[in-house]
């Protein structure tokens, strides 16, 4: 059947041509000159379908050339091609040959006799052997841990090699910190500035909606992957999928969010302790995982792209609108008050995020934004309306004309106060 090939070319045609053989199929192999694997396997294969030999080949087939010449085949010249010598002396191929049956010396030789009695003790042993039924109830072949381990893994290389994503990640970063920064460049302590600082938290904020609908495609098409295929192959669960997801996104998130505060935080001269510093940075990182989560939370029951992109603005309507900064806190309406401003998770992040860049910092009003008036007749501002602005939280001087300058606010936190945002309350 095979001759002159290679030897996985030959092993791949054995192994085709087994189940013809276990039908009771002559099939002749000639399998010279190759690997002594090959030859274990055509060992049981011979004319007229019955075996000749089975067992050792021994060293140079010496034990395979032994048995036939123990059995009357002429001795195998030295120079002579085993496998040509074992089909020349059984006769296979030859429509002519008029020796011996080679299949009724292998079933009556000691050497078939101890094969049949090992066959024989291993069926014994394996039939009075214990049966110990396992049982595995698991629905999945590896534990949680290696499936989330995996999985964040191949995602990570996944992000890693699709730069346009990564790059449209960190330059929208870059852009809206840059952005945000040098429109409101080097802020000072007038009562304009503290409410830039809230304003640009709050610009801070807002840069959340392009950043999830960025992120959307790329985790429905994963999803798409998962209920397809992957988790009706139950190769991983969902939990692994979902946390793989988020866990492998936030290295780069971390990388793009310290890239907004280094533009952002500097270039605003916003307080430079390392306290404060390091605490807007670490509320930066907060922001980060709360967007990531939210927005693939969306994309989660969202049937398609499409869809998951419309609800991110409705969704932000009702965060962005609640949270204290387009309509204070004391401003709500009641039914609003009571829940909504306390669901919406921008009211904890600008809570943070503005009691940290206020806090103990003068208030020092402009000229324009005190409000002006004249003292009575044989009184002083301080007498008398010191202990009004004192109470209210803000503070009164003298003008160099003589009247009253009162400045609503006296320091960063009585300016955070007006939005009900406590320094107690950071954390």
């Amino acid at each position: 059947m095979e001759s002159n090939r290679s030897s996985p070319v030959t092993w791949q045609n054995l192994t085709y041509t087994i189940p013809y053989e276990r039908n009771e199929r002559t099939l002749l192999q000639d399998v010279q000159g190759y690997l002594d694997v090959i030859r274990n396997l055509a060992d049981a294969n011979c004319a007229g379908g019955r075996t000749v030999y089975f067992g050792e080949l021994g060293h140079d087939n010496r034990t395979l050339l032994d048995y036939l010449e123990r059995n009357g085949a002429k001795k195998c010249p030295p120079k002579e091609n085993p496998a040509e010598y074992m089909l020349e002396a059984i006769g296979a191929g030859d429509p002519n040959y008029k020796g011996k049956d080679w299949g009724d010396d292998w079933a009556s030789s000691s050497e078939n006799e101890r094969l049949t009695q090992e066959i024989q003790e291993i069926i014994s042993n394996r039939r009075n052997a214990a049966k110990d039924e396992v049982r595995d109830d698991r629905r999945y072949a590896m534990p949680l841990t290696t499936q989330l381990a995996t999985v964040i893994h191949r995602n990570f290389v996944q992000i890693w090699r699709d730069p346009p994503y990564v790059m449209g990640l960190t330059m929208l970063h870059i852009i809206t910190g840059l952005f945000n920064g040098f429109k409101l460049w080097h802020l000072g302590n007038s009562q304009i500035d503290m409410q830039s600082r809230l304003f640009s938290t709050f610009l801070t904020l807002t840069i959340s909606p392009p950043l999830i609908q960025q992120l959307q495609p790329r985790f429905i098409r994963m999803r798409s992957i998962y209920s397809s295929r992957e988790g009706n192959a139950k190769i991983y669960s969902w939990p692994a999928f979902m946390w793989g997801t988020i866990l492998s996104e936030l290295p780069y998130r971390v990388v793009a969010g310290t890239i907004y505060w280094c533009c952002w935080y500097w270039t605003t001269w916003f307080t430079r302790d390392t306290y404060t510093s390091a605490s807007v940075w670490l509320f930066i990182m907060v922001f980060e995982v709360y967007y990531l989560g939210f927005g693939q939370a969306i994309a989660a029951f969202a049937p398609n792209e499409l869809l998951a992109s419309l609800m991110v603005p409705l969704f932000f309507t009702f965060i962005a609108g609640f949270c204290g900064v387009v309509v204070p806190y004391a401003a709500l309406p009641t039914f609003w008050r009571r829940w909504m401003y306390w669901l919406s998770p921008f009211h904890y992040l600008l809570e943070g995020f503005l009691a940290l860049l206020v806090r103990g910092q003068p208030i020092v009003c402009d000229i324009a934004e005190l409000a002006i008036f004249p003292p009575p007749p044989g009184q002083d501002c301080q007498t008398y309306a010191g202990g009004f602005a004192q109470q209210s939280g803000g503070y009164v001087q003298t003008q160099p004309n003589g009247d009253c300058g009162y400045c609503q606010y006296a320091t960063g936190d009585a300016f955070a106060a007006s939005f009900n945002v406590s320094e107690k309350n950071i954390w």
